[in-house]
């Protein structure tokens, strides 16, 4: 009888941060983007705005993966990502001023460029090859699993905000404390050596454009749904907590997320990522079409299904891409994936004073599609 693998530690970490560093911050400022509006009295584009400020920070904890996690290893990054997501979502929740709700939102986006490709790190130095996809696939599920219960704790305490990033801040210290005893520390001796450009050449060559290509267009779609889609779903319906609900089901199809490493050991990355993009283009463009209530669900399920997948292929197609440098080379994939998040909800949010709500899910759906142009190219690697 063949043993059954149990799942390692670090993955359960990764799991449990990403519930709290995407599902509740990232995700969850989409879903309380309404409640902004009504505390701070703010309008949809500066809230946009603010949404694409995040991403900046974003961006800049993904460069410090890439410049420091050789020289420190990834568990100092790793816990550096969780407390800056907990303290800021304590800041916000506490603090009556927009202004200083902005920089909380700020401190709190360093987390998931800090942290996404640094577990990817941890479990590339850490775990044996067999068990690596599984792992990085549980640990990306971790946002949606988060997306889904924020929804639910959202209608269990009538869209409360400050309870739920408050209480989000205390779960998110008590992940810090269990991962500063247990994420492992670097195996090999921190390298004396300072990062050069030079360095970072085998990561810039032209059979890495695909990669980047998909990257790119995957953050200026995916930031901006995740930014407007809950606030259009209750501009819309008025039914309870129809934002909830929406990204509610949208969490439920993001569990196939945990199917991405079997999905590509079964069918390949090529045919995989394929599926992926064309139900995640159909996803986001249907909401043009139609606003009822049937398939603003149907957006919200098939988006769950195809993002969490694309989320979780990410990580594992940069390994096989950077086999000898996953975390450095995922870092660069995360910076290119935040220049078109940063992009994004401020270029739709700019849009939207001049057109109708429903018109910048066409164009979402349209873009969507150009990721056909950046297919896996080694398809025999998966």
């Amino acid at each position: 009888m063949k043993k059954r693998t149990e799942i390692p530690t670090i993955a359960i970490i990764g799991l449990l941060a990403l519930t709290i560093i995407f599902g509740w911050f990232r995700y969850g400022y989409g879903l309380l983007f309404s409640e902004f509006k009504k505390e701070f009295g703010l309008s949809t584009s500066l809230l946009g705005t603010i949404s694409s400020l995040t991403f900046v920070t974003f961006l800049i904890g993904a460069v410090t993966v890439v410049l420091f996690v050789v020289k420190f290893g990834p568990r100092y990054v790793i816990l550096t990502g969780i407390m800056t997501v907990s303290t800021g979502l304590l800041i916000a929740s506490l603090t009556g001023s927009w202004i200083v709700f902005a920089a909380a939102c700020l401190l709190a986006g360093l987390s998931p460029g800090l942290t996404w490709s640094s577990f990817s790190q941890s479990v590339h130095e850490n775990l044996p090859e067999s068990i690596q996809k599984r792992s990085l696939a549980i640990i990306s599920t971790g946002s949606t699993i988060g997306l889904i219960l924020i929804s639910l704790i959202y209608m269990f305490v009538d869209g409360n905000w400050r309870l739920i990033w408050g209480g989000g801040a205390v779960v998110g210290y008590l992940i810090y404390w269990w991962a500063y005893k247990e994420v492992p520390f670097q195996k090999q001796a921190p390298s004396t050596t300072r990062l050069r450009i030079t360095d970072l050449k085998p990561l810039l060559t032209n059979d890495k454009k695909p990669f980047y290509v998909a990257a790119f267009l995957f953050g200026f779609t995916e930031s901006t749904y995740w930014t407007y889609s809950a606030d259009f779903v209750q501009t819309n319906f008025s039914i309870t907590n129809s934002n909830a609900i929406f990204f509610l089901i949208t969490g439920i199809g993001g569990l196939a997320g945990l199917l991405g490493g079997e999905l590509i050991s079964r069918w390949g990355m090529r045919l995989t990522f394929t599926f992926t993009i064309v139900l995640y283009s159909l996803s986001m463009s249907v909401l043009f079409f139609s606003q009822a209530w049937l398939l603003v669900c149907f957006s919200g399920l098939t988006f769950g299904i195809s993002f969490m997948l694309y989320a979780a292929y990410l990580p594992i197609w940069s390994a096989k891409v950077f086999p000898k440098f996953p975390a450095e080379g995922f870092g660069i994939c995360i910076i290119v994936l935040n220049i078109g998040a940063i992009l994004g909800p401020a270029v739709f949010g700019w849009i939207l004073n001049y057109s109708a709500y429903s018109l910048i899910f066409l164009l979402l759906g349209i873009f969507g599609l150009l990721k056909m142009l950046a297919l896996p190219v080694l398809e025999e690697e998966f």
